[in-house]
């Protein structure tokens, strides 16, 4: 069944889960074999429920407990009445003691079962998996350490390249539960079932991507290991948008205030500003430099723009500073945005750090905006006010002083560690972006397509994130939360009717006011289409 529609699952490490099995054996006395029986019959059910008993299964199992899981799917298999083997892959002689027990039973009830410990073996892989209809794959689950290689590695090739429908146990073997990588190959699934709560690598990209539809099943856990206050990620699901009232008028919905452009980027903050609008907020201010003005307002012409003075290269110069602050203080703006298209001039950086650190309104920096504030993260610490940053890895690593790379060895980690630290609200925008909030707590977004893997895609989700603040959800954490998913769930419509290559900032433009109708009608629509199953 589906969860409702507005509760979330938090999401764990390899490390947390483990330490919801410890505690599950020491606190409420529910050993590993217990687990392991669940865990199987979970597997079992889903492959009963998915693709029926009347196909030839192939379990592939690992010598660790993830393999003990799937010999239990295999047991329960065998004693409903369907066509059973079993490829165990790997070392007997090093293989879990529970594994060991359940590879005995499934040979007492007469499976047929083969061990495939080196490259010579692959030939009778292949034929077996020539014979199934379907394969239940269980080779690693959260011990994975380091890059796939030999047999191994070769087997989950063979798997790959059958065509064969495939149930993952847990986790896709080969994906990194802690981040979503392929060490080197990972099985490609149609099916995952995972235990207890989703790992990161069952939703982070590329995993989410090979573990297929998730199912998700709590076993015998106490519900108190589950829900914990100490596991601060979950899933981003539908936040509640305020009732729009029927006596409202444009300042009911928010004032924003939009400070972006510069010669050369004419895109940024048109659709910056225009999301805005498009998302439902009420009024919107653009200062860009005012050569840029008349073009500008020939394509946008609800926003309301002040003309601001240049650099010689054509950017918003620092006398503009005094101007954004009386607008901000005068026309009780709610929230400023400052950085799409802004260009890295000096001056402009110097005019981006003093709007951070003087606007007494909740602000949000984006594109150019981040590279102002590389090296001056201490002006985020002193505000007084929410902070919203939107950056991609790259410029994450500008902030950060991380690389790329160790950003995607751990993304929830470097998000949650960044917001506490500065006291800011982050969204790491990748395949599926990572929300920080102050408090540590981590929310991973589920809507969105590569199509969207565009430029001025992120200036949309500035406006996006400031309409939804507008509409009353004033709780900045609630409000980025829900603009990161409206913003997705708009670039996915978009794809549904043209294709994901089709996919451009325009289109999402078109498509906004439909997911934002859509997840103030029918949320559980979005949570059926996007969310795990529960079993």
């Amino acid at each position: 069944m589906r969860v409702a529609c507005l509760r979330s699952f938090k999401v764990v490490s390899s490390r947390e889960a483990r330490e919801i099995d410890e505690k599950a054996s020491n606190e409420y006395g529910l050993d590993s074999e217990l687990l392991m029986e669940d865990a199987g019959s979970a597997v079992y059910e889903v492959a009963r429920r998915e693709f029926g008993l009347n196909n030839r299964f192939l379990v592939v199992a690992g010598t660790g407990n993830n393999g003990g899981d799937a010999l239990v799917a295999a047991r329960r298999l065998y004693s409903a009445g369907a066509e059973v083997r079993v490829l165990v892959v790997g070392d007997l002689a090093r293989a879990a003691t529970l594994t060991l027990k359940n590879l005995e039973r499934v040979r007492k009830m007469g499976v047929k079962v083969t061990v495939v410990s080196s490259e010579r073996d692959l030939e009778v892989v292949r034929g077996e998996i020539e014979w199934s209809t379907v394969l239940i794959v269980g080779i690693f689950g959260l011990g994975l350490r380091g890059e796939v290689r030999d047999y191994r590695r070769s087997v989950i090739e063979a798997v790959n390249s059958s065509g064969k429908q495939v149930v993952s146990v847990d986790i896709p073997s080969g994906v990194n539960p802690d981040n979503g990588r392929v060490e080197g190959v990972a099985v490609k699934s149609t099916v995952t079932v995972t235990f207890g709560l989703p790992k990161f690598g069952n939703v982070l990209h590329p995993g989410a991507y090979y573990s297929g539809k998730l199912y998700v099943s709590a076993l015998s856990y106490p519900p108190a290991l589950l829900n914990s206050p100490d596991i601060k990620v979950e899933l981003n699901y539908p936040v509640k948008i305020p009732e729009r009232p029927r006596w409202g008028h444009k300042g009911t919905f928010g004032k924003y205030l939009l400070v972006a452009g510069s010669k050369y980027y004419y895109g940024a903050p048109y659709y910056a500003s225009v999301s805005f609008y498009q998302t439902g907020g009420g009024y919107a201010r653009l200062v860009a430099p005012k050569s840029v003005v008349p073009v500008l307002a020939a394509k946008a012409s609800g926003v309301v723009y002040i003309p601001g003075e240049e650099t010689e290269e054509g950017s918003l110069s620092l006398s503009n500073l005094e101007k954004v602050l009386t607008i901000v203080d005068e026309a009780g703006v709610d929230v400023v945005a400052v950085g799409p298209g802004l260009s890295t001039n000096k001056e402009t950086m110097e005019l981006v750090a003093r709007v951070v650190s003087e606007v007494k309104v909740p602000v949000i920096v984006d594109g150019d905006g981040l590279t102002a504030l590389s090296g001056r993260l201490d002006l985020l610490k002193s505000r007084t006010k929410p902070s919203v940053l939107t950056p991609h890895p790259g410029e994450f690593s500008r902030l950060t002083g991380l690389s790329i790379k160790e950003i995607e060895g751990d993304p929830v980690g470097h998000v949650s560690r960044f917001a506490s630290e500065y006291n800011v609200y982050v969204v790491l925008k990748t395949a599926r972006s990572v929300i920080g909030l102050p408090d540590g707590k981590v929310y991973i977004n589920l809507t969105g397509n590569p199509g969207m893997a565009k430029a001025g895609m992120g200036d949309v989700l500035v406006g996006v994130i400031a309409g939804i603040f507008g509409l009353g959800l004033r709780d900045v954490g609630q409000a980025l939360r829900a603009g990161v998913l409206v913003h997705g769930l708009a670039g996915d419509i978009a794809a549904g009717e043209v294709g994901e290559d089709g996919v451009t900032p325009d289109l999402v433009l078109q498509t906004l006011p439909r997911a934002v109708k859509l997840l103030r009608e029918n949320p559980e629509a979005v949570v059926d289409r996007y969310f795990p199953i529960q079993l």
